[in-house]
């Protein structure tokens, strides 16, 4: 409470105007209420402030003139609330209030005519649990991971892997947060599902790029997710059986209204029951556990959060790489908005640690392993009558790996070279801070310009990474928005793998060299949002990124891989739009989206072969064309899901030539010595794979026993007309890997309150 305390008592400008902080909680659970809309008026007049409630269910306005103020508070699927309250000068109030679920689609659909049915600003998509619902998912409920590969501009390179690609940016630029925590790969080793099922999640925001100073340490994406509170008013059990996999949930007050708890477990059985169903070996197998207690008390609010991830398998099923990786996640996160405190203020804290290994490539090992502490401080005052937000972050993180070959460095022994297991372990220690502005003349302008620096204990200098994010409203409401944000961005970390083979996800991470420039990236997107009416919107956004100095693993016309590295640039430019229906019981969402990626290097440094002065190629994930088609029908106890995706094949490398007695001179006797095989590349990525589409559909329905017992059930089928598409081609072993064939599949949940 003390910290607390000490950073909400400063204020950049000390104002006699009002703020008013409001609490939105859900009358049935007692829990908040994300995503909300509070509009402050005129009584019985024009709006003259409007704001979004958070993940806890608050939101905060700040400089109001002291008068009589009409709070309206709407969401879909609740009641409308209308309260009327009087800020006097100088006035703190925090007002509590609870919505109550609307029985009628009627109410829902008026309810909802002040908010779009989706929620957008430039790069920003905000996804919520009901959103996940709508996408056919082979577990009960829906999953983060299946949903996120149904948008324009997000690109996976198969059923496999655990690797999503977001505008361009590779899964190292990308980042993962937990309530503002980091996970790195929480994407199970099955790309059907992620750490994040549909029932723990109250919130996700996601920066496909322009993301704001308050996110720092990567240079392409932002994956805020936003776990939701154990029910604070009753009990409750579920578990969930199906062919892949298995879960058990339970939540429930502990002290009524103050205190709750919420526990979630799955288990995968993809690997026993999957050849059964498929016909072909499935060897890949994960679990994932997360709990969460949470306080909510009348001054602050506080969740503490445990999750834990484990993945094992093989990408390929014909060879003995097997691949594991696990995610343990551990703090807590606290939000104080007492009356007392002239600024409210966010603490997070926390610990990680990631591992990796994989194994079983020529009889070697490689591990690797992260090891993360942080501290996290936002602080929201108002400076000239105007939202000023500012935070700081440390984090100390430790790097290990342990590498035998063939991911080795060579190094020099008298005039030959020779190949050395590779091992280190390095530390490095992070300081963060920023602040943004939030300028609103009137409402229709929205300017937010931001600043964010770093420091590394390994270079001293900071870095200088402005923002800036702009919306205009010509009507001065959401019928039409223009958005606007760019910005400049540093990541003080990389990871690096061997890009040619997609039949492995082994990364090894490392802290940026004292001697290395750090990578950059500058961002710019336009966005157009129309709304025609309550349920129709139209969204459109053309973006630009360029990334610099990005650490690639150098390039061998053989198989070698290497922690050495050489430097790229890259080119990513894209049109994504969007319309999305949302009638209550009729959803539509029909998705396009248009890119290129190209990475740009000096050939002496990346692929010393080539005979060119400048080496450009279309890495992996250079997706042209993507179309996605989402609808989702309720009708009486049915729900019909259906997903449809195309995507235009990426580019892969080809073979030029195998060797098939490469001798070892003078190391070995060419009389005795039988050699090895050597695989020979061409000019790297000059070839596409075939184009991707698949068909998802899903038909569930829910049975109720009483007040205090229901079940779920859900039948469906993962590419229903059973198409062949390809994963990759291993040039090792001339095989065509494929994408997982029909999975047919059905689940049954059962509740007890």
């Amino acid at each position: 409470m003390l910290i607390l305390a000490v950073a909400g008592s400063w204020t950049p400008v000390q104002s006699q105007n009002a703020a008013l902080r409001v609490i939105v909680l859900s009358v049935e659970e007692g829990t908040p209420v994300a995503g909300a809309t509070v509009l402050l008026s005129i009584p019985r007049g024009d709006t003259l402030y409007a704001a979004a409630t958070n993940a806890n269910g608050f939101t905060e306005f700040q400089g109001l003139p002291p008068r009589t103020y009409e709070v309206h508070i709407r969401f879909i699927g609740y009641r409308n609330r209308i309260e009327e309250l009087t800020l006097s000068r100088g006035e703190i109030r925090v007002f509590n209030i609870e919505l109550q679920q609307s029985a009628s689609q009627l109410d829902e659909l008026v309810i909802g005519a002040d908010r779009s049915p989706i929620q957008r600003d430039a790069g920003l998509q905000v996804i919520t649990a009901t959103d996940i619902s709508r996408v056919p998912s082979i577990g009960p409920g829906g999953d983060l991971t299946t949903y996120l590969q149904n948008l324009p501009g997000v690109v996976t390179t198969g059923d496999r892997g655990g690797e999503l690609y977001i505008r361009g940016g590779t899964p190292i630029q990308n980042m993962v947060l937990v309530d503002k925590m980091p996970v790195i790969k929480p994407f199970h080793i099955s790309n059907l599902f992620s750490a994040f099922p549909q029932e723990i999640i109250s919130q996700v925001d996601m920066y496909a790029g322009g993301f704001g100073p308050e996110y720092t340490g990567v240079t392409s994406s932002i994956l805020d997710v936003s776990l939701r509170q154990g029910n604070m008013r009753g009990h409750e059990v579920k578990a969930a059986v199906s062919p892949y996999i298995t879960t058990l949930q339970a939540e429930g007050p502990v002290i009524r209204d103050k205190q709750s708890f919420l526990f979630m477990g799955r288990y995968s059985l993809i690997d026993r029951f999957g050849p059964t169903l498929t016909g072909d070996d499935v060897p890949l197998n994960f679990y994932d556990i997360t709990t969460r207690y949470s306080f909510n008390w009348p001054d602050f609010v506080c969740n503490v959060t445990g999750m834990h991830t484990t993945d094992n398998g093989k990408i390929n099923p014909l060879l003995e790489t097997e691949l594991t990786w696990t995610n343990t996640l551990a703090g807590f996160r606290c939000l104080g908005y007492s009356a007392e405190l002239r600024n409210t203020v966010d603490f997070t804290m926390g610990t990680m640690r990631f591992s990796s290994t994989e194994s079983g490539v020529d009889e070697t090992k490689r591990d690797v392993e992260v090891s993360k502490t942080f501290m996290k401080v936002d602080n929201a005052g108002v400076f000239l009558n105007h939202p000023f937000t500012y935070g700081v972050r440390v984090e100390f993180t430790t790097y290990t790996a342990d590498l035998d070959a063939p991911f080795a460095d060579r190094t020099k022994v008298g005039e030959r070279f020779i190949d050395l297991d590779s091992a280190f372990e390095d530390y490095t220690s992070i300081f963060t801070g920023y602040m943004s502005w939030k300028v609103q003349p009137d409402l229709k302008w929205t300017l937010t310009p931001g600043l964010a620096t770093q420091i590394s204990l390994k270079n001293i200098t900071p870095t200088l990474e402005p923002r800036f994010r702009m919306s205009f409203r010509p009507n001065g409401d959401n019928w039409q928005e223009w958005s606007f944000a760019m910005g400049r961005y540093v990541q003080m970390m990389e990871g690096i793998t061997d890009e040619r083979d997609a039949g492995t996800v082994f990364y090894v991470y490392k802290p940026i060299g004292s001697r290395d420039p750090y990578p950059v990236s500058y961002h710019a997107i336009l966005g157009y949002k129309h709304q025609f009416d309550a349920n129709l919107v139209f969204n459109v956004e053309t973006y630009a990124k360029r990334h610099y100095d990005i650490p690639v693993a150098i390039w061998t016309r053989e198989p070698a891989n290497t922690i050495r590295t050489g430097r790229v640039d890259s080119e990513t430019q894209g049109l994504d739009i969007q319309m999305v229906g949302d009638y209550g019981d009729v959803y539509v969402s029909v998705g396009y989206g248009l890119s290129e990626v190209t990475y740009v290097a000096d050939p002496k440094e990346l692929v010393a072969w080539l005979d060119v002065e400048e080496f450009r190629y279309n890495p992996a994930h250079d997706r042209r064309h993507q179309f996605n088609v989402l609808t989702s029908l309720k009708w009486s106890d049915f729900l019909f899901n259906l997903s449809w995706q195309f995507a235009s094949g990426g580019p892969y490398t080809k073979i030029a030539a195998y060797d098939l007695a490469v001798i070892g001179m003078p190391d070995n006797n060419p009389i005795s010595s039988r050699g090895r095989v050597l695989t020979l590349y061409t000019r790297p990525y000059d070839g596409r794979l075939p184009s991707f589409h698949r068909l998802d559909l899903s038909v569930g329905r829910t049975f109720t026993f009483g007040r205090h017992a229901g079940l779920e059930t859900k039948a469906g089928v993962i590419n229903a007309y059973n198409v062949r598409n390809v994963f990759y081609y291993d040039v090792n072993t001339m095989q065509q890997v494929d994408q997982m064939r029909l999975l047919p599949y059905i689940s049954i949940l059962a509740s007890f309150k």
